[in-house]
């Protein structure tokens, strides 16, 4: 899966979860990016995803997530408001997490 956002793109590696499976079906997303720190998020569409048991607000760099909550992909890419640390990067509530990419450089 390739992430196309206005300056970068993000290829990376879906994980074998129903949340994986169920966002692969979509052929393409298109949504306004809001930034929260340094999370981005943005909308997908309803696809009736859960939280899995698994679920979890702390994140590490490389990690995508969905929260189901608001039907948003959320990328941490540094700390939040919420994080206690500059090396944290927590989400605002837990999220399935469904995807990475394994590298520092944005292409």
């Amino acid at each position: 899966m390739i992430l196309r956002f206005p300056k970068f793109s993000l290829k990376n590696n879906l994980n074998s979860s129903e949340t994986a499976k169920k966002l692969n079906l979509l052929k393409a997303i298109k949504s306004k990016i809001s930034t929260w720190s340094d999370e981005v998020y943005f909308e997908t569409s309803y696809l009736g995803i859960k939280l899995h048991e698994k679920a979890r607000d702390l994140i590490a760099f490389g990690e995508i997530t969905h929260w189901c909550e608001g039907n948003l992909i959320a990328i941490g890419f540094g700390p939040t408001p919420l994080s206690k640390n500059s090396n944290e990067i927590r989400l605002v509530s837990k999220t399935n997490v469904f995807s990475s990419f394994r590298t520092s450089k944005l292409y």
